[in-house]
């Protein structure tokens, strides 16, 4: 378990790490990004704010962009030098007035910002034309605690998950949808085990769609696609068959990595934060992997697996094209819609 210490006797957790700590534990983000930012996806779609199946996005595709250049920002930085020292003196002092230096710093270099965003607005749309009721509620969409689990900081996130559950409980939700699989991870497995959640379902977008898949509108693309397998979704939520059914139902043919389903290779995001450069090797590989099935497009399931994955797209020059399933399957509304 990790523990935060100036000791000479305990390790010093990474800077990086303290930084997303603190600010999950302050802010209920891993960047600070405040409610009215990571909500603003919710456009014209006017979901009521509560009702039977609560719309849960946690934050991780809006956080992304400046997840991701909060890491580049790293790569040019000496954590241990005296200017990162001063960097973190400042970042103490702004957040005395509410605001984090490191989310003023990467959203100026933030990319995607309008793409990752979208994706919250597209899910929400399928699963409205699909016939689900679904509302969002931005005051218990706070981010899951997913990296605090993953990180091991075990003692911070059974404090947070009780922010977390009593968030989701005053909604009155039956059923609960997760965007992400690390938030289906968390809402499905870890904090049943750690805390009082509340006896309500959860299911993740994926599993929605699948159950109505015979309602989806065709999706044109002449190509054969790949799928890559997160392994969240895979591994730890046994989420596998759904995904292709789902492929077969709007009329789209698609082909196998080598490394597929529960053996899915790593797409590199785990050690984005500390070591970015093995991250753009290990993801260069999957995407190598990928490619090397003659696919034009790789399908993804996990916001994070989708960021990595395309950091690895410059590594190897490919031409292969990646895309959310999110995104794919809304290629079949978008004469209806407008964004």
């Amino acid at each position: 378990m990790l523990k935060g210490s100036d000791s000479m006797n305990k390790p010093r957790i990474p800077a990086v790490f303290e930084i997303i700590r603190e600010n999950i534990i302050k802010h209920n983000n891993p960047l600070s990004l405040k409610t009215k930012e990571t909500s603003v996806w919710v456009k014209d779609l006017s979901l009521p704010t509560e009702g039977d199946i609560l719309f849960y996005t946690g934050g991780e595709y809006q956080l992304l962009p400046y997840m991701d250049s909060l890491v580049k920002t790293m790569e040019f930085v000496d954590t241990s030098s005296t200017a990162f020292s001063a960097l973190m003196k400042t970042r103490k002092l702004v957040n005395k007035l509410g605001i984090s230096s490191e989310k003023i710093y990467a959203s100026l270099l933030a990319k995607d910002k309008e793409r990752y965003f979208s994706i919250n607005y597209k899910a929400a749309y399928i699963l409205k034309k699909l016939g689900y009721s679904i509302f969002y509620n931005k005051d218990a969409d706070l981010y899951s605690g997913a990296l605090l689990f993953e990180l091991g900081f075990w003692n911070d996130l059974k404090e947070y998950a009780v922010k977390v559950v009593e968030s989701i409980k005053r909604t009155g939700a039956k059923r609960i949808v997760c965007l992400s699989p690390h938030a289906g991870e968390m809402f499905k497995i870890v904090y049943p085990k750690i805390t009082d959640f509340p006896e309500i379902e959860v299911k993740t977008f994926i599993e929605l769609v699948w159950e109505k898949r015979d309602l989806l509108p065709p999706v044109q693309f002449e190509y054969p696609v790949v799928i890559h397998d997160s392994c969240r979704m895979a591994r730890e939520l046994g989420i596998i068959e759904e995904y292709r059914d789902i492929l077969d139902a709007v009329g789209i043919k698609y082909v196998e990595a080598y490394r597929n389903k529960k053996w899915t290779t790593c797409c590199g995001g785990p050690n984005k934060m500390l070591f970015a450069e093995i991250s753009k090797i290990v993801a260069s590989r999957r995407v190598a992997e990928l490619e090397e099935t003659g696919a034009k497009k790789a399908l993804i399931s996990c916001p994070y697996c989708l960021s990595a994955l395309e950091n690895g797209l410059g590594n190897n020059n490919a031409s292969i094209e990646l895309e959310d399933i999110v995104e794919f399957l809304f290629r079949g509304y978008e004469g209806a819609c407008k964004i």
